[in-house]
């Protein structure tokens, strides 16, 4: 019999905060990733890896998508994100990081970047 593996509650209910909560960055990002827009895989939004939630992720691929705001500018955020990344790495995820006005000033090279990143675990 083959079983999906339990969720955690709380990081169920986080993830749903996050998706009512987002910021026009990752609103934008989603439009392109959602219903299988960006070379036909499948992203979930806000998606729990115990203990982090990330933005996106294709499971299939094991491809995480993170729109970074300002706090991943400071040093603790970048500290805290390479933590993040190395946790994920160890996981077998790659992480694609995007600065969140890129979404909105130039959204064509996000779409880039994001099927590159496709292209190559394909």
């Amino acid at each position: 019999m083959n079983r999906r593996p339990r969720r955690d509650p709380e990081a169920i209910s986080f993830a749903r905060d996050q998706r009512a909560g987002a910021n026009e960055f990752a609103r934008d990002v989603w439009q392109m990733l959602r219903n299988r827009r960006c070379r036909n895989q499948k992203f979930r939004r806000e998606y729990p890896i115990a203990p982090y939630t990330v933005d996106f992720c294709c499971v299939d691929l094991k491809l995480i998508i993170e729109v970074d705001g300002k706090q991943h500018q400071t040093d603790e955020g970048r500290q805290y994100d390479q933590r993040r990344a190395q946790y994920l790495a160890e996981r077998g995820y790659q992480v694609v990081r995007i600065p969140g006005y890129e979404a909105l000033q130039n959204p064509v090279a996000v779409r880039h970047q994001i099927e590159h990143a496709i292209d190559a675990l394909l």
